[in-house]
């Protein structure tokens, strides 16, 4: 067994639910929202743990507001850092 099977970042699906809901993957192409995903990920703070269900059934409607907040700063961080062209011009 591997602990990294069974230790997950919780910030993952949320920030996949958030996607979802502003329909992210419907307006960009493929390699904007894979770099738009790292990016959000990487400007917010990892929270690990073995179950998901169990943090989001002990998050009150405020904690559940402000990761939501959170979120969609970071997701608009992202989209400023991509915007500079600063992912293309790495690639180069």
């Amino acid at each position: 067994m591997f602990l990294s099977e069974e230790v997950h970042n919780f910030m993952e699906p949320m920030v996949e639910e958030e996607f979802s809901n502003r329909g992210i993957a419907q307006q960009y192409d493929n390699d904007y929202v894979q770099d738009l995903f790292c990016l959000t990920l990487n400007a917010l703070p990892p929270r690990y743990l073995r179950h998901a269900l169990d943090v989001r059934m002990n998050m009150t409607a405020g904690d559940r507001e402000r990761l939501s907040q959170d979120i969609g700063h970071a997701i608009e961080q992202g989209h400023a850092i991509l915007r500079q062209g600063r992912r293309t011009a790495a690639r180069l």
